[in-house]
């Protein structure tokens, strides 16, 4: 079993109706959901900076 943590946020309900939704289709959960999601796009991201050669940038504020 996978190592979890909690952590929470405050989406809009229109987000959160459409997560559920996705969810369903996807037999999971909106919190599965929004884990596939995530997990998709930080794969995605690495994906890139193998292709390319990239190394990620800090990000200021």
């Amino acid at each position: 079993m996978a190592l979890t943590r909690g952590i929470t946020f405050r989406l809009d309900l229109d987000l959160i109706r459409a997560l559920k939704v996705r969810g369903a289709m996807n037999d999971r959960s909106a919190n599965g959901e929004l884990s596939a999601i995530l997990k998709e796009v930080l794969k995605t991201e690495k994906t890139e900076e193998a292709k390319f050669g990239d190394t990620p940038s800090s990000v200021s504020e």
